[in-house]
């Protein structure tokens, strides 16, 4: 087994200073994007016009601009809070990921949310990973958007018409959108997957669409690097099941904090030359071993947060990474 790299071994004295720069560089765009900069890198655009705000769970979690996702709309608004997110680091992922990085549906965008997962993933075979429990400490974290097979609650239908922020927030999507339970299982005590069938109600829109809904509510306790394992199970499971081209569908609450987490997770052991098939990389990858001599976890989350603010937003979810990172390279926490 090749050496653990050398990044992972840090301080976490140090780590937090990295941390520390990282939300520093943040501050500094999100006072460009609030200080009226014309054509600035950093611009909220429409994410922060007053007809919006039935649209965003939270009041200060926004999407950039330049790659919000846009609904796919006959008329009216196309705004989402909801960020395509690429990361592809140079010299170690081996290909790109690509994420939709969104918050929890709320009671009144749950229809735009079902919209955008059939538009904007143009194959069959979309994923959601759902890293939030629906409630959390007695508030909703998420509403639930998804028939779960219950009692009652095994078809429900998107509509084609919206309107969350009242007459003045109107939107016209192409067609209804039937959204139909097909089964749920449960795998291992870790998370459900619940798969669902998606059929517009004008035929002549597109295809019936198969997504596989990945509900993992039990990610709670950032002090505990085993709790990597689930994680990494929910990844090679999820990426199984995502047709190639597809985004894969990432949100908690606000679609920050564990998302960009799970993200940056994902992308590390699931696509970077350093993780990938830890027991394995120095018989099958010359290119593995070569001395890499940047943080590879830093420059993965300062892609992040370049594409959507707060992305592994508190420094236990940073430490979180790096100590993850060492659990699966055989080391300990304090090694």
């Amino acid at each position: 087994m090749a050496a653990a790299p050398w990044y992972i071994r840090q301080r976490d004295t140090d780590l937090l200073g990295k941390f520390k720069f990282i939300q520093n560089q943040e501050d500094g765009r999100l006072r460009e994007a609030t200080n009226g900069t014309v054509n600035s890198r950093w611009s909220l655009g429409v994410s922060i016009e007053p007809r919006n705000d039935a649209r965003n769970r939270y009041v200060n979690i926004m999407p950039y601009e330049r790659n919000r996702v846009h609904l796919k709309t006959l008329s009216g608004n196309d705004y989402i809070n909801a960020s395509y997110v690429k990361v592809n680091v140079p010299r170690q992922s081996i290909e790109p990921g690509y994420y939709i990085a969104t918050q929890g549906p709320t009671r009144k965008t749950w229809d735009q949310f079902w919209q955008m997962c059939y538009h904007n993933c143009p194959l069959d075979n979309i994923v959601i990973v759902m890293v939030t429990p629906l409630v959390e400490y007695n508030r909703e974290k998420c509403y639930q958007y998804w028939p779960r097979g219950g009692v009652d609650d095994t078809v429900r239908i998107a509509s084609k018409w919206e309107s969350p922020g009242g007459a003045n927030d109107m939107t016209q999507f192409p067609s209804d959108l039937k959204i139909e339970f097909v089964n749920v299982h449960k795998v291992k005590d870790y998370y459900t997957v619940t798969d669902i069938k998606l059929t517009p109600t004008d035929p002549l829109v597109g295809p019936v669409k198969t997504v596989h809904h990945f509900y993992f509510d039990l990610w709670k306790d950032m002090n505990k690097p085993e709790e990597v394992v689930p994680i990494m199970e929910l990844c090679a499971h999820s990426h199984s099941l995502n047709s190639r081209g597809n985004p894969i569908i990432v949100h908690c609450s606000a679609g920050v904090g564990r998302t960009g987490t799970f993200i940056a997770l994902d992308h590390l052991m699931h696509d970077t030359l350093d993780f990938k098939n830890i027991t394995e990389r120095s018989r099958h990858s010359d290119r593995a071993t070569e001395e890499y001599t940047r943080d590879l976890i830093e420059q993965i989350v300062l892609q992040l947060r370049s594409q959507r603010m707060k992305m592994v937003q508190t420094k236990d979810q940073f430490l979180f990474i790096y100590h993850a990172a060492k659990y699966l390279n055989g080391l300990s926490v304090n090694q």
